[in-house]
């Protein structure tokens, strides 16, 4: 049986970017989306950025691409 685990990177733009790559490049069995800008109301002119995902555990992913 394979489990999924889903995951979010969040906080600066450049933060999200740069770990997102990292975790690309090391964990075939990762996808993660591309990072985008929060939308809740309650944190307006101080939103972070996000990318959400999930893992599954001994499987190699078929991304599509950046």
């Amino acid at each position: 049986m394979t489990h999924k685990l889903k995951v979010r990177i969040q906080g600066t733009k450049e933060e999200v970017e740069r770990l997102r790559r990292i975790m690309l490049d090391t964990h075939a069995g990762l996808i993660l989306g591309k990072p985008r800008k929060g939308t809740n109301p309650k944190y307006d002119g101080n939103q972070q950025w996000a990318s959400y995902g999930d893992y599954k555990f001994g499987t190699i992913r078929h991304r599509r691409g950046d």
